[in-house]
């Protein structure tokens, strides 16, 4: 390979840079597929044009797996797949096996693995997580009107977003009726901060704020 896939192993769970092992993979396809250095598992697949999360692939990644933390130079996060893949060159890439993957960290955007599925946390407290789902609808193509011909399908994103806790995964929607209706038991307390701190239930950072002040309270029911 032309160009090298440079990786940081890390020995303790919190990054510690000054006591770490720097491991250079001149070969991907006997080094990291046969455990030789690294102990991620994973293939080699041909480039392909599925939607990614981060629009280039200078993005630092942190990989964190049974207490290690392996850092990469060129991560992304495959929205179609529910994966990640770091590019080699061009043409190759190396997909990354999700059930050895605790979580993972993009420019600073943290995913954590749930029953083998990557959902991005914007925010955790205690048994509370909310959490961001990239899912994808697929939108046939148009049919050409001279020749007839069924155009390329679409492939569009779309977010759905969740709090997660020890009963389960309830929805939540960024609108009004959606959030007032998850804090039903207590919607005087909930309308009144939103009012106090000037909040939008259709921005996704205010969102946040509001299920931050709602769930620390644990009078707040939902």
């Amino acid at each position: 390979m032309k160009k090298y896939l440079i990786v940081i192993l890390f020995f303790c769970y919190g990054i510690n840079y000054s006591y770490s092992q720097r491991v250079t993979i001149k070969n991907i396809e006997s080094k990291l597929v046969t455990h030789q250095g690294v102990e991620f598992i994973g293939e080699l697949k041909d480039k392909n044009n599925d939607l990614y999360k981060f629009q280039n692939w200078k993005n630092l990644g942190l990989i964190h797996q049974e207490g290690k933390v392996y850092m990469l130079s060129n991560l992304n996060f495959n929205i179609v797949n529910n994966s990640f893949v770091s590019r080699i060159d061009r043409n190759k890439m190396f997909v990354f096996k999700n059930s050895l993957i605790d979580s993972v960290v993009i420019n600073k955007h943290i995913f954590k693995n749930v029953n083998n599925y990557f959902y991005e946390v914007l925010s955790e407290k205690e048994s509370y997580m909310f959490l961001k789902k990239y899912d994808i609808n697929y939108k046939e193509g148009k049919i050409n009107r001279m020749g007839g011909a069924l155009g390329q399908p679409k492939t569009l994103l779309v977010l759905n977003y969740l709090v997660k806790s020890d009963d389960g995964f309830s929805k939540i929607e960024l609108n009004k009726k959606s959030v007032i209706a998850f804090f039903e038991k207590n919607k005087e307390k909930l309308t009144n901060f939103v009012k106090e701190e000037h909040l939008s239930y259709k921005k996704e950072k205010d969102v946040k704020r509001i299920l931050e002040y709602m769930l620390m309270d644990s009078t707040s029911n939902i």
